[in-house]
């Protein structure tokens, strides 16, 4: 006949409990409690077995292999984001069962992100499959036909007046420091927010953050005088870790920033961000004459065509291409 566990009392604790499967469940001081818990949990049907392509398997999977071979920045991306949608599907969902109905029922689910956060989020489950094909892991990809949504145009530009109006809503040093650097060098959310003391190259005045492991390429952004003071005084600060970290000494998050800039909504009618920053200096060179190649260099952006294909915005003001075509007769 089949044995099964029973309930044990704990005089020390004053506690019932009972032992299934290795775990011990606590079932409360009195007898007849524990006993009507006891038949409940006897009741539930055994968990079914985790088969080794399970959709959820396959994701930690690519995650260790991201974590060993990619940017620490890169990991986060993907784990922040992957994390959120495996706790939406059966843990027990294999990947010949997946459809890219899963992908999009998590995505919809979240009214809160714009569109770039929904491409985003399909982008990197999409990732993971195509990761998992390449390694042979599986034989068929079930979301390679899944579309992602058009990446929206980064068009906002800050105009001078609107950066003060921003500064002055800011009542500590911490954030400001961190808006002026972005605005002063052109960085990344994700560069600014991780950039160490041992990352900053005082003599060439600039930071070589490492991109991915193994591999010699860097991003190297260059600081203006401002940026430099702002930075030196960080690095005194914070000699190890992040050296932009907010009033209580914690480094900065996406989701803190957002945070800030979402309170001055209110205020100032517009809900600007750090690449909104970005994209402005970005624009600033340019429209300062600086040619595209350079500018590309200093923002770190490997095809120079990016920039026609999303700074295309310059082409509508006539004043800036009066400028440049009056340049030749200079």
């Amino acid at each position: 006949m089949p044995h099964y566990p029973k309930p044990f009392f704990r005089p020390k604790r004053g506690l019932w409990y009972v032992q299934l499967e290795g775990k011990q469940h606590n079932l409360g001081p009195d007898r007849e409690a524990a006993f009507t818990a006891y038949h409940e949990l006897m009741s539930r049907p055994a968990p079914k077995p985790m088969r080794a392509d399970a959709v959820v398997l396959i994701v930690d999977d690519y995650l260790e292999w991201c974590q060993r071979n990619r940017a620490p920045d890169t990991y986060r991306w993907y784990l922040d984001r992957l994390q959120a949608f495996v706790k939406t599907i059966d843990p027990a969902l294999t990947v010949g069962e997946l459809k890219p109905f899963h992908v999009q029922r998590w995505v919809d689910s979240r009214t809160d992100w714009a569109k770039g956060s929904r491409r985003n989020a399909i982008a990197s489950v999409k990732r993971v499959f195509r990761w998992a094909q390449e390694q042979g892991y599986i034989e068929v990809n079930p979301i390679a036909l899944m579309k992602k949504p058009a990446c929206g145009k980064k068009e906002q530009v800050v105009s001078e007046a609107e950066y003060a109006a921003i500064l002055a809503e800011v009542r500590d040093q911490a954030f400001t420091d961190l808006l002026a650097v972005t605005w002063d060098t052109g960085c990344r959310p994700q560069e600014s927010l991780r950039v160490t003391a041992s990352q900053v190259d005082l003599v060439n005045q600039r930071w070589v953050i490492p991109t991915t492991p193994g591999k010699p390429d860097n991003r190297v952004v260059y600081m203006t005088d401002a940026a430099m003071v702002i930075v030196k005084r960080r690095m005194a600060q914070f000699p190890t870790g992040p050296i932009f970290r907010n009033t209580d000494g914690v480094a900065w998050t996406t989701d803190a920033v957002g945070c800030r800039f979402h309170r001055m909504l209110t205020k100032l009618k517009v809900r600007y961000s750090l690449y909104a920053l970005r994209h402005t200096w970005i624009t600033r060179m340019l429209q300062s004459g600086v040619d595209s190649l350079t500018v590309a260099f200093l923002a770190g952006h490997k095809d120079p065509s990016m920039l026609a294909k999303h700074y295309a915005h310059l082409t509508l003001n006539p004043q800036h291409l009066l400028q440049q075509a009056k340049k030749l007769s200079a």
